[in-house]
């Protein structure tokens, strides 16, 4: 029989592995930057404009933010449908913010900015395109969840609360998909601001 306290246990585990990851790419995150910074300042820089695409993911990657919310407070509640939903729509807006990161790096390349070459294209790429993979990744997740919490909408046919564990085991974590989804949303912001500031100065 699967307990309360495994239960309880089991997600703590979980949510402290999260944060080990997310801790994990920050340090990640805030090497490349300072190394950005530090590259910069020692010339041989050439200076191009934001892509217009990127703009338009920044806005996709904010809403996602919210669908993710109403998912996890669905979820939460034992609302399956609008749970579906959520991840849906939140899985949608990620692939379409990784749609327009290639817009916009087909943008630059058109405009004779490519990864192999100076320096400060090549920091531009790697520092989206990680960010983009691990965004990626939260999309494969996001998948994941959806078709089990459709596979309970659809074939179960009941309330039910797909966070919480029972003989089932833990069918549909939100929390930690939602926990996870709002770090890239934030992370981007951050790289978004830092690389328009830097760009333009």
């Amino acid at each position: 029989m699967y307990s309360a306290v495994e239960s309880y246990n089991t997600q703590k585990a979980h949510r402290f592995t999260m944060w080990l990851a997310i801790v994990s790419i920050c340090m990640a995150f805030a090497g490349l930057t300072s190394a950005y910074i530090v590259r910069k300042g020692a010339g041989n820089w050439v200076d191009f404009s934001m892509p217009a695409s990127f703009f338009t993911s920044t806005v996709l990657i904010l809403i996602s933010s919210a669908t993710i919310h109403v998912a996890h407070v669905s979820n939460k509640k034992g609302h399956v449908a609008m749970t579906v939903l959520g991840l849906l729509v939140t899985m949608v807006l990620g692939l379409l913010f990784c749609f327009y990161q290639l817009q916009g790096w087909q943008e630059l390349t058109n405009a004779g900015i490519y990864l192999d070459g100076n320096p400060s294209g090549s920091f531009f790429y790697v520092i989206t395109g990680m960010h983009a993979v691990h965004l990626a990744g939260g999309v494969f997740f996001l998948l994941i969840a959806l078709l089990r919490s459709a596979w309970v909408f659809g074939i179960k046919k009941r309330k039910t609360t797909l966070i919480e564990g029972g003989k089932g085991g833990l069918l549909v974590r939100t929390d930690l998909l939602s926990m996870y989804w709002h770090f890239m949303d934030i992370l981007w912001i951050y790289l978004f601001v830092f690389l328009f500031i830097n760009l333009n100065h």
